[in-house]
């Protein structure tokens, strides 16, 4: 890796970070959905700043390189995440259907209470 593209991986490491946090401070969303992303963006920063940490997890797992390893890892990570918002998308469905559903109940039974 040449010394521009490992300063700019830092520079760009680092500022997502700080877009994070930036955006956690200006309370635009809850800490729980951006754990993830925290923990990436730091994953980031330490892969950036030690390149040959990459190489050494490659060797462990056995691929032959560096680039195809990172890019494996990261579709994981990026699938995890997709999983996780599934599942949580399904919760946020069936509590908006049950809520939708007690709204439902809740005017029918003020409605009969206006008839009677």
């Amino acid at each position: 890796m040449t010394g521009r593209l490992h300063v700019l991986l830092i520079i760009i490491s680092v500022l997502f970070f700080s877009y994070i946090v930036r955006t956690i401070r200006k309370s635009k969303v809850k800490l729980d959905y951006v754990f993830f992303w925290i923990l990436f963006s730091i994953f980031l920063i330490i892969v950036s700043i030690f390149p040959p940490l990459i190489s050494k997890l490659k060797n462990l797992v056995g691929m032959t390189s560096d680039v195809n390893f990172l890019f494996v890892l990261i579709i994981f990570l990026v699938a995890y995440k997709a999983f996780t918002l599934s599942l949580q998308l399904s919760r946020l469905q069936e509590k908006f259907e049950n809520l939708a559903q007690n709204i439902a109940l809740d005017d029918y039974e003020k409605k009969r209470k206006e008839k009677e």
